[in-house]
């Protein structure tokens, strides 16, 4: 095969995998379990297909072409990703804020927020105190 052929076709290759890879890893997220298994195999063919090809051949040109590719790939992905919104990006504000903004709490949510407000209070045994009550056999 010609070099230069050879060289776009792992470029190529690299770019599927890793944008591939990344698709995984969103369908992982979002629970699309069909989408996540056919995307796995089809990741692990090319790789395997790659390691095999550069396991015969030992050229370093072609691996340098495909790890181009990789990164392409990923910066597809970066590229097609939506930005922050100005609401993610900002500081967070005190819990008295929030609270007036957000919506009406149930009542379990309010006695569980209270709840989780108090400091608890961990009782402390003193060794000494503790082995003084110890009763030893015999």
């Amino acid at each position: 095969m010609n070099l230069l052929l050879a060289m776009i076709l792992y470029l190529a290759v690299g770019c599927g995998e890793w944008y591939l890879a990344l698709r995984r890893t969103l369908a992982c997220a979002r629970g699309e379990k069909t989408l996540l298994v056919c995307i796995v195999f089809i990741e692990n063919l090319l790789g395997l297909w790659v390691l095999s090809n550069f396991i015969r051949t030992n050229n370093w040109v072609l691996a340098v072409c495909y790890s181009a590719g990789a990164s392409a790939g990923a910066l597809i992905v970066a590229m097609n990703s939506p930005e922050k919104s100005d609401e993610a990006s900002r500081p967070p504000t005190s819990r008295s804020r929030r609270r007036m903004k957000s919506r009406p709490q149930s009542l379990i949510s309010a006695v569980l927020e209270r709840v989780a407000q108090i400091p608890s209070r961990r009782p402390h045994l003193s060794i000494h105190r503790g082995f003084r009550r110890v009763e030893h056999p015999g």
